[in-house]
């Protein structure tokens, strides 16, 4: 009976600990991800390097509605609307971009993306 005991309070504590490690309120950069996300759920956000630093492209899921680049702290540092020609150069200057969110049932015709659970 004692094992049983041992055995059960075993496994109820790896269930919780799964549960808890699968909860990805406290990655980096949470507060902007989160204030992009607000202004771009129905678009795309992506993670990039400019310069050696990290920034954010975004843009909403609509034709012609272009995006733009925010730094580390969601500053707005860049407008890409290629379609008015309306392009700042930060725009062709990004390196190792990842997508971290992207909506579903999007224009880009690609799958949904929601790395940190922003939605």
């Amino acid at each position: 009976m004692k094992i049983i005991k041992v055995l059960f309070l075993g496994l109820s504590l790896i269930f919780t600990l799964g549960i808890i490690s699968c909860k990805k309120d406290n990655f980096e950069n949470s507060k902007t991800l989160r204030q992009l996300y607000k202004q771009y759920k129905n678009g795309e956000i992506s993670e990039c390097k400019y310069l050696g630093e990290t920034v954010y492209s975004a843009g909403l899921n609509m034709y012609d509605a272009g995006g733009a680049i925010y730094d580390y702290e969601g500053n707005q540092i860049g407008t890409c609307n290629f379609a008015l020609g309306n392009t700042d150069s930060i725009c062709s200057k990004l390196t190792d971009c990842e997508t971290i969110y992207r909506i579903k049932d999007n224009i880009w015709g690609k799958p949904a993306v929601d790395k940190f659970g922003l939605n």
